[in-house]
């Protein structure tokens, strides 16, 4: 019983390996979605942790909380411009797969 649990925890363990060293590879060969990712959810969270900090103080006299929500919103916007502006040109002019003549234009 407990042999069978590790032996599955080291198959687990093992695939997820051999899955993340494919993912790699991808990556090599084609746009970094996965690090491109990591960056616009660490922005979103702290966007977003202006926002709500911003709120938390917006009664206060400084106007820190004022500043902040205003800060916030500027960041996710910018985000969210940038993200999709340069996503789809690199996914227009720089990787451009070859369609086989797919009404769609995806890739199968």
């Amino acid at each position: 019983m407990i042999g069978g649990i590790i032996a599955f925890l080291q198959n687990y363990v093992e695939q997820k390996r051999m899955e993340k060293i494919e993912s790699n590879e991808k990556i090599s060969k084609g746009p970094s979605w996965r690090h491109r990712r990591r960056l616009i959810y660490g922005a979103y969270f702290t966007a977003i942790g202006m926002i709500v900090f911003g709120a938390a103080t917006f009664l206060s006299q400084a106007q820190v909380g004022v500043e902040m929500v205003i800060g916030g919103v500027a960041l996710l916007s910018i985000i969210v411009t940038a993200y999709t502006t340069m996503a789809t040109y690199e996914d227009t002019k720089i990787w451009q797969p070859e369609l086989d003549n797919n009404p769609d234009g995806t890739v199968e």
